[in-house]
């Protein structure tokens, strides 16, 4: 079965207030089968929408609202001669974030403050919070056995 490894990200570069450019990594024709591709875009929670299929490894999208955040994410299809079209799993999600605003009149545009309220909020990937368990079990496992030992042994 044609599957590729680990299919790497989009890479995403705005290229104005309303358009950005969205590349990814081509692939080589598989048995002569050549390769289309198809790029999805999400507007904020929304779901994905296909915005693009065809044999380019890029693709320049206009229209963009530059108060929104957008999520973009590719896919590689074999276009087989003798059986139906074969798609390979999609990238991971690439993340657009907007266009953060002209600074006020009357407000230090360098204050840390401004800044941090400008900050787009991150949320853990699950990877991320995986670990976190995993070292909080580990460390709360450790105290449990230091307490048992203690109260054993004395």
């Amino acid at each position: 079965m044609w599957v590729a490894d680990e299919t790497p990200a989009p890479k995403v570069e705005r290229v104005g207030d309303q358009s950005c450019e969205i590349s990814w990594e081509a692939l080589s024709p598989m048995k002569g089968d050549p390769i289309s591709y198809t790029l999805q875009s999400m507007l904020g929670n929304s779901e994905f929408k296909q915005v693009y299929k065809g044999s380019s490894s890029s693709y320049m999208l206009s229209g963009l609202q530059a108060t929104s955040e957008y999520r973009f994410r590719a896919c590689a299809h074999r276009l087989c001669q003798d059986a139906p079209e074969l798609a390979g799993p999609y990238s991971p999600t690439v993340f657009l974030p907007p266009q953060r605003p002209p600074p006020e009149a009357g407000t230090a545009a360098g204050t840390r403050g401004a800044a941090e309220s400008r900050r787009p909020k991150r949320s853990l990937t699950d990877e991320q919070l995986t670990l976190i368990f995993i070292l909080l079990f580990g460390v709360s496992g450790i105290l449990i056995a230091f307490v048992i030992q203690y109260f054993v042994i004395k």
